[in-house]
């Protein structure tokens, strides 16, 4: 066990200090939305989610692009390493804020389809300009409800 937190604290300790500081962010912004989703109505978070419907300008700026990807860095690390459960919904919220702070546009997806036992699943994915930032999966299988930007 003290290996594995030994080899653990090496590799944070070789991340770059912005990304720390995006982890940090992440946890955070994760923990706000999560205990948020919990207690509030969907109405109230709707406010996050921005206009629907509407799509997101492209960002071509190679810092821009490079800052979009720290942040689906940190949000990955942030809902694997957190003892609290940050499903694809709670991760897309934490990146789509992240992102709104340092004004990127980008567009949440809620999309449904049927499992094998025919039960319905949802899933939301977050693409900023031609990147997917969260819920990673073969989105041809979902059908999408709805979106916002």
């Amino acid at each position: 066990m003290s290996g594995l937190l030994l080899r653990k604290t090496k590799s944070f300790a070789n991340i770059p200090w912005t990304t720390k500081l995006l982890f940090a962010e992440a946890i955070f912004t994760s923990a706000y939305v999560k205990i948020t989703l919990l207690f509030l109505p969907f109405r109230k978070v709707a406010r996050w989610l921005g206009s629907a419907q509407a799509l997101p300008a492209d960002v071509k700026e190679p810092d821009k692009i490079n800052l979009i990807k720290k942040i689906k860095f940190a949000v990955r690390l942030c809902s694997k390493y957190m003892p609290w459960p940050t499903e694809c919904y709670t991760s897309s919220l934490t990146a789509k804020i992240m992102l709104k702070r340092r004004k990127l546009p980008s567009i949440i997806y809620f999309g449904f389809c049927k499992d094998e036992k025919g039960q319905l699943k949802g899933h939301a994915w977050l693409q900023c300009s031609e990147m997917i930032v969260t819920g990673f999966c073969d989105f041809s299988q979902y059908t999408v409800h709805s979106s916002f930007s």
